[in-house]
């Protein structure tokens, strides 16, 4: 492995803003089926995983796991993905931020963008001594993680702009024509019945302009979580702005592959990689890293 130890960094000290309480109920589930979640997170952590190349990049990228907003697929949708990502020779941080708890919070809606604003200022704050360019910050989000990085995208919701996204099986908008029935995203974030003001303020490609980053946008049509239309009206928002762009859409695969699309045999991360360079966003001249 190429990727170093990881370092687990707390993103508040004390209470974290907007706990009602210390209460700290979090707890890894792992069933027999289906992939290992952590559930109940009151208390923030951004997991560094450093490449430990002579030659790697400045670049860096969070990364928002998916889980609706009521967990967090932090393993095959967050850790795994950080160690390629640090192989390839770019700081990963996997951001396991707050997600739903009965009563834990003043307002839950405003939560999990503020764990990922405070996520970015850790990173600036320390991005000399972990050799960053913080000009190379990006943000990467699946599923519901990828609602939480395209908000993120919008200008002015950061105290920081991401300089790209990378949106994977991402539930983007809350507008009733593109949410799945099968989705819990909207209703953990907003509510049952959400006012039309805020779906359109949670629907991240209405607010896409000139000035919003670049994105590397991976969807299946056959997914009934997250409608594809949903990374479709996402790059159609980008396209009509003028800003650059790359969308793959595979024809099979569903909901939640993570880093492997088994139906179609194919994996992403090589295309992410190539997209990086492309754009100039990995800080680096070396290109030995992509996985031929």
């Amino acid at each position: 492995m190429a990727a170093s130890a990881q370092k687990v960094l707390l993103l508040y000290e004390g209470r974290p803003p907007g706990n009602k309480t210390d209460d700290n109920k979090e707890e890894l589930v792992r069933p027999e089926k289906g992939r290992p979640v952590v559930k109940n997170v009151t208390i923030p952590t951004l997991t560094h995983f450093k490449p430990v190349h002579a030659d790697a990049g400045r670049g860096a990228v969070i990364i928002c796991p998916g889980g609706g907003y009521l967990n967090l697929s932090i393993e095959d949708g967050g850790y795994d993905i950080a160690k390629e990502f640090a192989d390839a020779g770019i700081n990963a941080f996997v951001l396991k931020y707050r997600t739903w708890v009965d009563g834990a919070y003043d307002h839950f809606r405003d939560i999990p963008l503020q764990d990922l604003d405070r996520a970015m200022e850790l990173i600036y704050s320390n991005a000399a001594q972990w050799n960053i360019d913080t000009a190379g910050i990006g943000l990467m989000g699946l599923s519901a993680g990828g609602h939480l990085a395209a908000m993120g995208s919008i200008p002015g919701k950061l105290h920081h702009k991401p300089a790209y996204t990378m949106l994977i099986y991402p539930v983007i908008s809350f507008r009733d024509s593109l949410t799945s029935p099968r989705s819990k995203t909207r209703r953990t974030l907003i509510g049952d019945d959400p006012a039309v003001a805020e779906k359109i303020a949670f629907s991240p490609e209405l607010h896409v302009d000139r000035n919003t980053p670049p994105a590397f946008v991976v969807q299946a049509e056959d997914d009934s979580t997250s409608l594809v239309g949903n990374s479709l009206s996402y790059y159609e928002s980008l396209v009509a702005h003028g800003v650059p762009g790359r969308l793959l859409i595979y024809e099979k695969g569903g909901h939640g592959f993570a880093l492997h699309n088994k139906a179609e045999g194919e994996d992403w991360m090589p295309e992410a990689i190539k997209w990086l360079n492309l754009n100039g966003f990995r800080k680096t001249t070396k290109t030995s890293y992509l996985k031929k």
